[in-house]
């Protein structure tokens, strides 16, 4: 059943995953070849059985748009937050990996100073919430951690940074991976794991690795593939776990 609004559709009684990507491409990933992929614009949600899924939209506003209130009514026993995502160099990472989520943290809140090393973090200021000092720890469930030597790629484990401006010099990624010890960027997952830490409910972060976050480079082949083995590897998560094939 896909689902526009909670009004006019109702909800589910229970829902055990709410599945939730910033695209319509990342969330595609979900469903395999067999199974027919939702259609979805940002903020667009729905759910089968007890499986939900929602568009959110890119950025940390469209998260807290997309998500608070959703879970509000959904409640469900685990958020599995997906997509694809760039690397910091020398964080082991190459295109195509994927990366389970340990942790995030917001890695451009804060200040810019006249002199190197320009920006500081806001954690450094007396005002500073403690959202912004100690990285928002994510859950890794056994049953979504498929065995990887059933892989023909590599799964790792990393610390995820959520940026408003994504990485374009090396500079800054030096910078951002030395300020919080992270491996990877993307644009929304600290701000979904602090939603899921105010609400109570476990969130597990898996992405694939797109780019290295430096000099940025967006070939498309590269976020294909990305795309192709998160596909893959949420298949055999979802044959181990047993989820409910959707159609």
């Amino acid at each position: 059943m896909m689902a526009s609004n909670l009004e006019s559709q109702g909800s589910p009684k229970e829902v055990s995953l709410l599945v939730c990507a910033a695209t319509p491409q990342e969330l595609a990933a979900f469903w395999s070849d067999d199974e027919v992929a939702p259609i979805s614009q940002p903020t667009a949600w729905g759910y089968q059985g007890t499986v939900a899924w929602v568009c959110t939209g890119v950025g940390i506003p469209s998260i807290f748009a997309a998500l608070y209130s959703l879970l509000d009514s959904l409640q469900p026993s685990l958020l599995l937050h997906i997509g694809i995502a760039g690397a910091y160099p020398h964080a082991g990472l190459q295109i195509g990996d994927i990366v389970l989520a340990e942790s995030e943290t917001y890695g451009d809140i804060g200040f810019e100073l006249p002199h190197p090393p320009s920006f500081r973090p806001i954690r450094e200021a007396p005002f500073s919430h403690f959202l912004y000092s100690t990285p928002l720890s994510l859950a890794l469930p056994d049953e979504w951690v498929a065995a990887s030597w059933d892989m023909n790629f590599h799964v790792k484990r990393g610390r995820g940074c959520t940026v408003n401006q994504c990485t374009g010099t090396l500079e800054t990624a030096q910078l951002r991976r030395s300020l919080f010890q992270a491996d990877f960027e993307s644009m929304e997952g600290a701000a979904v794991a602090q939603i899921g830490h105010q609400k109570g409910i476990p969130v597990c972060e898996i992405r694939a690795i797109s780019n290295i976050a430096s000099t940025r480079d967006m070939r498309p082949e590269n976020i294909r593939l990305a795309l192709a083995h998160l596909r893959h590897y949420l298949q055999a998560c979802r044959m181990q776990k047993q989820v409910d094939r959707l159609s």
